[in-house]
């Protein structure tokens, strides 16, 4: 595959000074930690709000499952009432074909909704990779207004977030119909299983890809062809950090799946609450914006480098003979025109549009110095 067609052109930084990151995510987020810590926790909670609606339709199911359970007879026990559960035949002569059959009713009508829940995603592929995107240019997580930033990721892509999120939805919906299905319809548990396993590579593959194309929409003002086509070699380009790194942004939720019930739930919980809603779109957006520098490389020049280029400047101009020792019979030099520039607006102003003259974010107080110019 040919990498060198990456485009990634037109980047949408307008409304921000981009500078130099060269931070980790951890680093990263302790510097936006301390410079906006009260606006990433709205932020966090305002992310939240775009998730809850996937955990609380979890939580009813599981609710409804429980009261279903708690009402039935226990099978083969004695008293009123039960001697009905044995006197049918079918699917529905038994307790256990009974509570089976409700259970398949219950996961997939709360399975359905969660598909559906799932789609508010939308907001989180595109504004909340938008937040990320200025604050990993600025050092600032609302340099430029979280909602100005969410409005303009929001904007920009929502048309691909919005697909993004019904396929990746839909897709975790029907890989478990189709296992139960297989399972309990067809009776080939196997199967089922070697179906569920395929098929969820292959989902992981596909959201993978989307969310990449939605990163790329974010940062990069392209056409839909562009998009598509340099999400496609990215994906491949980076293809093991890719996949570390979308499951480590959606691990939380395999712990509180794990989790829940228990000391370790409640805790994680509260994890949750403070940083659950900032955790995704930082760790996939971070890692996508790490990706991006790659082709569009923010090169800043140190102070000693600085510093170095200047010296050099005066020992070649002490260097240049003066007036009285030029031979007599040389022609006389006209003089420039150009007004004298100061050593210290040098470097702004050689070319004001070189990325050597935008500034260096910020780095944490204790360290990262000189990671982040």
């Amino acid at each position: 595959m040919d990498y060198s067609k990456i485009k990634l052109a037109n980047e949408r930084n307008e409304h921000v000074t981009k500078r130099l990151n060269r931070l980790t995510t951890w680093k990263f987020f302790k510097v936006i930690y301390r410079e906006n810590i009260w606006r990433m926790f709205g932020f966090n909670f305002l992310m939240l709000l775009f998730i809850v609606p996937i955990f609380l339709v979890m939580t009813i199911g599981n609710f409804n499952l429980s009261q279903i359970q708690h009402n039935l007879p226990m099978n083969n026990g004695i008293g009123f009432s039960t001697g009905a559960w044995f006197a049918g035949s079918g699917d529905m002569g038994t307790v256990n074909m009974y509570l089976a059959a409700q259970t398949r009713q219950n996961h997939t009508f709360y399975g359905g909704m969660m598909a559906v829940a799932g789609v508010l995603l939308t907001l989180i592929f595109s504004g909340g990779f938008a937040v990320i995107r200025d604050a990993f240019w600025t050092g600032k997580l609302s340099a430029v207004g979280v909602f100005k930033s969410m409005w303009l990721g929001i904007k920009s892509n929502i048309l691909y977030a919005f697909v993004s999120s019904v396929i990746v939805s839909g897709s975790v919906y029907g890989i478990y119909e189709l296992f139960v299905y297989l399972n309990e319809v067809a009776g080939m548990l196997w199967l089922a299983i070697v179906a569920a396993v395929l098929l969820s590579i292959v989902a992981l593959f596909v959201a993978m890809y989307l969310m990449i194309l939605c990163s790329v929409s974010v940062t990069y003002k392209q056409s839909v062809k562009d998009n598509i086509d340099d999400a496609w070699r990215l994906l491949w380009l980076n293809v093991l950090p890719n996949i570390v790194h979308l499951i480590l942004a959606v691990i939380p939720i395999a712990f509180y799946l794990l989790l829940t019930g228990n000391m370790l739930g409640q805790l994680l919980m509260i994890l949750m609450l403070m940083f659950g809603g900032l955790y995704f779109p930082l760790v996939w957006q971070t890692h996508m914006m790490k990706t991006f520098a790659l082709f569009h490389p923010v090169e800043v020049k140190k102070k000693k480098q600085l510093k170095a280029e200047r010296a050099e400047e005066t020992r070649a101009a002490e260097s240049e003979p003066s007036p009285s020792e030029q031979p007599t019979n040389a022609p006389r030099q006209p003089k420039s025109r150009t007004p004298k520039v100061k050593k210290a607006q040098y470097v702004a102003q050689a070319d004001p549009d070189r990325d050597d003259a935008e500034q260096p974010a910020e780095a944490d107080s204790s360290e990262g110095q000189d990671d982040v110019e």
